[in-house]
């Protein structure tokens, strides 16, 4: 039982960290190779420019 235990914690333990690793590595290689405009437009969030105004 206690065997179990300490594998199971230890499986997790490792998993949460290669995910962590794995998160850490896609941000870092993408804010270094991205384009600016992939790095400027987030989701639904769109760059606004006003051309001009109405008078």
């Amino acid at each position: 039982m206690m065997i179990r235990m300490m594998t199971g914690s230890i499986i997790a333990l490792a998993a949460g960290y290669m995910v962590g690793v794995a998160h850490s590595s896609y941000r870092h290689y993408f804010n270094r190779y991205a384009d600016r405009e992939d790095l400027t437009q987030t989701g639904p969030i769109q760059e606004v420019i006003i051309v001009g105004e109405k008078e």
